[in-house]
């Protein structure tokens, strides 16, 4: 562990969380998406196109920079990143068609947000002994907390500026802001540090665990995924509520998703490992016991279950680093953790296609929590039976 004063160790975390802040933009592609569609005249299909293309390179590229970066090309990585969202902005503001902005949008800035999404959490989890699930909660939560910020943002200059200007405009900035976040980021740590093998007892770290955990995270983040692509479909079927209405809730609901990381970061240092995922599953089964038991078609009711909804993955998304570092050992953490992070892409994939069959099929929101609970009580058995230790360094 790097030794450095309070207040380098805070310079560095509050970097790293508007690195995630700035890269979190991405997904503030709804409010990109209405201005999208009437600049090039998309329909709703094609428009989703570029969306859908960024979260699975971002995933992969998690997986591939865990698996190739190493100390040696750890600054061409860096800077590679950094020029893939900056460029891309730039790129797609000059896009004349869906499938050059999917290039632009959904290749490139996905590639580079995949690129730079883990080296915050490895240098927090370098430079932090102590509460790391806290820390790298609250750096992870600049990502979760993008959209609160940015979607204003991207609305008023869209509206003042004009769709390619606000684009030419994030890309300069992203080049810019990114550069002097990595700096500061990086000043007083040795890159070569990130890379230092330490003395480990690795317990169980093999692939019968990691594909434990790979199923794990995949079902507790399948669920809240597939809320937060219903969100609008839920409030406007099943609860009656107007876009306009369900507009004003999304700034909550995001609001949810990046807090609950820090929180379970904090209930995961506190409480431990079994705890916090256990608890997370009763919050999945709280909220489905909901929808099947009882016929709530309250404002309340949707607010307080989607909201849970979407904590539920930032808390997932918080536990995944650090459980991996804790469980696999730090020396192996960038390749371990990029492979289980394909565990979040498998769940996108799953989860969308699992509740569009059923919502196709005509099948009743009830019957279709049915499943999640069984999965969730599922978890919660495993993680009462399983022997999991905790790596030790020496």
């Amino acid at each position: 562990m790097q030794t450095l004063q309070p207040k380098q160790r805070l310079m560095i975390l509050i970097s790293g969380i508007f690195v995630e802040l700035i890269i979190g933009t991405v997904y503030a592609y709804s409010v990109i998406r209405v201005f999208l569609e009437n600049e090039l005249q998309l329909t709703h299909t094609e428009s989703s196109i570029p969306y859908l293309t960024s979260l699975a390179v971002f995933a992969l590229m998690v997986m591939v920079t865990g698996r190739y970066m190493t100390k040696r090309n750890f600054l061409l990585f860096l800077i590679t990143g950094i020029l893939l969202i900056g460029l891309g902005y730039i790129i797609s503001a000059f896009a004349t068609h869906y499938l050059i902005f999917t290039l632009s949008y959904g290749l490139m800035i996905g590639s580079g947000v995949g690129i730079l999404y883990s080296i915050p959490i490895q240098i927090i989890q370098t430079v932090y002994d102590k509460n790391q699930g806290l820390a790298v909660g609250l750096t992870v939560g600049g990502f979760g907390l993008s959209t609160v910020i940015t979607a204003p943002l991207l609305q008023m200059l869209f509206s003042t500026q004009g769709f390619s200007n606000t684009l030419i405009i994030f890309g300069i900035s992203s080049l810019i802001i990114l550069s002097l976040l990595m700096y500061f980021l990086l000043n007083n740590i040795h890159v070569k540090l990130l890379y230092k093998r330490q003395k480990e007892v690795v317990y169980h770290a093999n692939k019968k665990m990691f594909s434990l955990f790979f199923v794990i995270f995949m079902i507790g983040i399948m669920f809240g995924l597939s809320m937060i692509g219903l969100t609008g479909y839920i409030g406007i079927e099943y609860f009656g509520l107007s876009i306009s209405e369900i507009s004003l809730f999304m700034i909550l609901f995001a609001l949810c998703n990046g807090l609950s990381r820090p929180l379970f970061g904090f209930i995961y240092d506190k409480l431990g490992l079994k705890f916090s995922i256990i608890f997370l599953s009763m919050i999945t089964i709280l909220i489905s016991a909901l929808y099947v038991l009882f016929n709530l078609n309250t404002t309340l009711m949707f607010v307080v279950t989607i909201s849970l909804s979407w904590a539920t993955v930032g808390g997932w998304l918080s536990l995944m680093p650090i459980i991996t570092k804790d469980v696999f050992g730090k020396n192996s953490f960038n390749r371990t953790y990029g492979n289980m992070y394909l565990s979040y892409g498998f769940a996108a994939v799953l989860g969308n296609l699992y509740t569009s069959a059923m919502i196709d099929a005509n099948i009743a929101l009830n019957v279709i929590f049915i499943p999640v609970m069984i999965l969730s009580l599922l978890v919660i058995a495993t993680m009462l039976i399983a022997r999991i230790k905790i790596v030790k360094t020496l």
